[in-house]
């Protein structure tokens, strides 16, 4: 699986939220997840009047067996009083090369970071944003996994 390493300064993203329960083996599928990436793009240049070019799909878990999801695109401009926004920290990052974002590509590639690269690699999964990049659409994206150092 190819990877790289990507420090990245805190960032804000603009969109949509919902938050979802997940469900047994970490799998949840939220409603706003059903609309497409050029229907996405259209709404969020039409609600921000700027044009966006990529849009993320981001998952921050709760202690509470729930997921907040967001649809949205960086941004430094303001945010709409209909959408939300959501600050990411500095962090660094795994990023993820996939073919896919089915569940089954999504759960072998979670099962593949538990148990192989990051017991091989000496860095663990840390508190903080996980995020879908589309690069070519239906074709290749990233996964962006917040990482550090291992302490052993």
């Amino acid at each position: 699986m190819n990877y790289r390493f990507v420090s990245k300064e805190s960032f804000k993203i603009v969109g949509i939220k919902e938050t979802a329960p997940i469900h047994k083996n970490g799998v949840f599928v939220p409603g706003i997840d059903q609309t497409t990436y050029k229907d996405m793009q259209t709404y969020f240049e039409q609600v921000s009047m700027e044009k966006v070019d990529e849009i993320l799909y981001i998952a921050v878990d709760h202690a509470d067996d729930l997921v907040d999801y967001y649809i949205g695109f960086e941004t430094t401009a303001e945010c709409p009083n209909f959408i939300v926004e959501l600050i990411i920290a500095k962090q660094e990052w795994a990023v993820f090369e996939l073919s896919s974002t089915s569940p089954r590509a999504l759960y072998n590639t979670w099962y593949y970071l538990f148990s192989e690269w990051f017991p091989t690699n000496g860095y663990e999964l840390v508190e903080n944003a996980q995020f879908f990049r589309i690069i070519i659409v239906d074709a290749l994206y990233e996964l962006w996994v917040p990482v550090a150092r291992g302490k052993s």
